[in-house]
């Protein structure tokens, strides 16, 4: 299976697992591309992927070329370290007009 048009989804790292199963995703799916930053439309240096994640996906610079972000609901999505984080994550997808997968 392939993806008739290039497709990005954007994993926030404020998603415990969403950047390890967008990778996963796109190993399987030729014309997926991920996108991990920290922040829409910045760039961020801790938001680089683990090396393993690094050789699973192609990544791009910024979420402003996302096309989807990816929400993975786990029993660690709403953690109170990251839950804040995530839910602005969320809404400026909304505002972006970001279309929203969830995977549970």
């Amino acid at each position: 299976l392939a993806f008739s048009k290039q497709t990005t989804v954007w994993a926030s790292p404020a998603n415990p697992g969403a950047a390890e199963l967008a990778c996963e995703l796109a190993s399987a799916f030729r014309g997926l591309t991920v996108s991990t930053v920290a922040d829409v439309g910045y760039s961020s240096a801790s938001a680089r992927p683990s090396m393993a994640l690094r050789g699973l996906a192609r990544r791009t610079r910024r979420p402003g070329k996302a096309t989807h972000m990816l929400l993975y609901l786990n029993h660690n999505t709403w953690l109170e370290d990251n839950d804040e984080r995530l839910a602005e994550h969320v809404k400026q997808a909304r505002e972006d007009k970001l279309k929203i997968v969830m995977a549970h």
